[in-house]
């Protein structure tokens, strides 16, 4: 879990070097000294810069040399850090300052103290950065690239979460801090909060497939999936392919459709789902909404025990 939250917390001697680095490159010996602080120390900052993707090293000589990496959330920063000198970035995205701006990008973390959230939140309004506008808070869009910058981190912190668990897994959805990976079947997943899902699930509840490829959800909070959730993931993960066995899941188990219908709006699949809804009770094709042919479904559906 620290290392994981660690890819989002920077410290101010952190901050401080990238300021430094947003002008031109530097050894570490000379970003120690424009800190105030030790070479081991600055080695260290530099190393966690290192692994949150923003800066990358190279050996000139007996000197090692910093600069900004060119990855996408990198390069954004290091434009902000120029264009907005003035903004003390080195108070405001530290630790917990950035959180208010992460939640915004629906990142979702366990939460610090009520009173440290607003503080945050209050010092970051201060400086105009996050605003109160018609449809609610969220990021001045005088700052838009913050707000590119805090997604583009949330992505790349996603893939490296991802890669850790392995080196095959590919993200096949996402939306926030939360993702799904797709990865070989058979792959040893140590992380607990990469949870089952999608078909991968679904033998769990009587319907059991055959496949070379395994689904994983990954949340921070590693909270419970629910029967509900699997459904919807097998929507999200190949909604044409798996649809037939979403719809034997929702036919064979109990369902709470409020729950479902309540889900399937946050992640845009409302009128799929209600359409899938609308077929199992009429047996007939819906407009807006991808589904099988009923007599095919009817045939599937027996195969694993289900008659209609």
């Amino acid at each position: 879990m620290k290392k994981a939250a660690a890819l989002y917390n920077f410290s101010r001697t952190e901050l401080e070097m990238l300021r430094q680095l947003a002008g031109s490159s530097a050894s570490i010996s000379e970003l120690a000294k424009r800190v105030g602080k030790s070479q081991p120390r600055a080695t260290i900052a530099v190393e966690r810069l290192q692994a949150k993707g923003l800066v990358t090293t190279k050996r000139t000589g007996m000197r090692k040399v910093v600069e900004f990496s060119k990855a996408k959330h990198a390069q954004l920063l290091r434009e902000l850090m120029l264009a907005e000198s003035h903004v003390p970035w080195e108070s405001l995205l530290t630790e917990s300052q950035i959180l208010p701006l992460l939640r915004l990008e629906g990142a979702a973390s366990s939460p610090p103290s009520r009173t440290t959230e607003w503080r945050a939140l209050r010092k970051l309004m201060a400086h105009g950065i996050i605003v109160n506008g018609k449809e609610g808070r969220g990021i001045n869009p005088r700052f838009g690239k913050l707000r590119e910058f805090i997604r583009e981190l949330i992505n790349f912190t996603n893939s490296s979460l991802a890669t850790r668990a392995s080196n095959s897994a590919v993200i096949v959805w996402s939306s926030g801090s939360q993702f799904i990976i797709k990865v070989p079947a058979g792959t040893k997943i140590g992380d607990e909060r990469f949870k089952p899902t999608a078909t991968t699930a679904l033998g769990a509840h009587g319907v059991p497939l055959i496949s070379n490829v395994e689904y994983y959800f990954f949340s921070r909070l590693g909270e419970k999936l629910r029967l509900e959730d699997f459904i919807l993931h097998t929507l999200l993960t190949d909604g044409i392919s798996y649809v037939t066995y979403a719809l034997i899941l929702m036919a064979k188990a109990r369902t709470d459709e409020q729950y479902l219908l309540a889900t399937a709006e946050k992640l845009g699949l409302r009128s799929q789902v209600e359409g899938m809804l609308r077929f199992l009770n009429s047996h007939e094709s819906q407009p807006n909404a991808v589904l099988p042919k009923w007599n095919e479904f009817a045939e599937k559906a027996r195969d694993y025990g289900v008659e209609i």
